[in-house]
């Protein structure tokens, strides 16, 4: 949304987590800016942690634990991101199902206690989203994508016109798979730069 709107790298930074720093290019950069990309484990801590002198307005996507589970076994196990150091990447590719799960599940329950803290009852400046309805189909991806931009209310101090809502809004349309799943990149994957999970071992994992 900010790079749409022209926000520039002095004003932009990014975190990750874990934060690799290594090639093809760093993770986490400028954080300290007022505006921040976070990829996975933002939580409260982290919130009282870094208190600002302006409101800290928060947007994230929810997924079903259970399913995260599931899509992190199936990643994994295709050896996909193998520099991953929050995940036992050299065992899953070896495991079934059932033990790769139990194993995932493990190693993924204190992160994800950690997310959820920011998300289980968020305040007025924090929008939560399901992460399932923004990807089962392009309508939930527009619709989510409303619901980010607040386009039923306004922004505080009207950051933002109803113009750069409805920019931003075609513009975003590029970042949704279902109409461009060329999309689907992660320049960290060891073995593609696919960033999905198979769906038939995500189903099997569910079972398990």
């Amino acid at each position: 949304m900010f790079k749409i709107l022209g926000a520039g790298e002095d004003v932009m930074g990014k975190l990750e987590y874990p934060c690799y720093y290594g090639p093809p290019f760093p993770m986490c950069w400028n954080e300290e800016a007022p505006i921040i990309v976070f990829t996975d484990g933002f939580n409260a801590s982290w919130k009282a942690a870094h208190p600002r002198s302006k409101t800290m307005l928060v947007a994230g996507s929810v997924r079903d634990p259970l399913e995260m589970v599931a899509s992190a076994y199936c990643y994994h196990h295709e050896g996909k991101e193998m520099i991953n150091t929050l995940m036992p990447v050299l065992e899953l590719p070896f495991l079934g199902p059932e033990e790769g799960t139990a194993l995932t599940a493990e190693y993924m329950l204190p992160i994800i206690e950690s997310m959820a803290s920011i998300f289980a009852e968020p305040d007025n400046n924090t929008l939560r989203l399901k992460y399932e309805e923004l990807t089962e189909s392009s309508e939930g991806f527009d619709r989510g994508m409303g619901l980010w931009l607040w386009l039923d209310h306004d922004f505080p101090g009207d950051l933002i016109t109803r113009e750069q809502r409805s920019f931003i809004l075609e513009a975003g349309k590029q970042f949704d798979l279902h109409r461009n799943p060329e999309n689907d990149y992660n320049p960290f994957n060891a073995v593609n730069t696919n960033h999905t999970s198979d769906p038939e071992c995500k189903e099997k994992a569910s079972e398990a």
